[in-house]
């Protein structure tokens, strides 16, 4: 079980409270909602399509993120590893959607584990930690809506050069 100590340390290094980091105090409470999960090396962690409340922080281990084809094949995405300071579920925090991924433990693993409810009660009681970590969501959420928009755009312009024979 890692020690308060190594959960601070992750959450210093994870973008997403990088505006809450010089305040020790709000990286407390923070820390207190926090759960830690183990999954062992093949288990799935989240799976695509189903509803999800919780976001989840790679404290040790890694994960693969896989998406499913039309044909209901899984491919993976990307492989991550702790080191590479991983969080994935974070739309959760904000939306009761369904998730976009399937991710699966590539090793066993340590996660921290924030739900939706703490989340949103933390960020009641103290809207100065909740604010800036909302906003980097929400950051996220804009970044990944640009990219759609020119991945289309691309898509498009791919599909018109072909119809006119270019």
């Amino acid at each position: 079980m890692s020690s308060d100590q190594d959960i601070r340390k992750r959450l210093e290094k994870i973008s997403l409270f990088a505006g809450i980091c010089e305040y020790p105090e709000y990286l407390e409470q923070l820390i207190r909602i926090c759960r830690t999960r183990r999954y062992k090396q093949r288990e799935t962690i989240i799976q695509e399509g189903e509803l999800g409340s919780e976001m989840f922080i790679v404290l040790n281990g890694g994960v693969e993120i896989l998406k499913r084809t039309r044909a209901g094949d899984n491919y993976t995405v990307v492989s991550l590893k702790a080191e590479d300071n991983v969080f994935f579920g974070e739309l959760a925090l904000i939306d009761d959607d369904k998730r976009s991924a399937t991710v699966v433990a590539a090793m066993d693993s340590e996660f921290l584990v924030i739900s939706k409810q703490d989340f949103l009660e933390l960020g009641d009681k103290t809207p100065a930690l909740g604010l800036p970590v909302t906003r980097a969501i929400a950051k996220i959420i804009a970044s990944r809506l640009r990219k759609t928009t020119v991945d289309m755009l691309t898509i498009f312009d791919a599909l018109v050069s072909e119809i006119k024979g270019d």
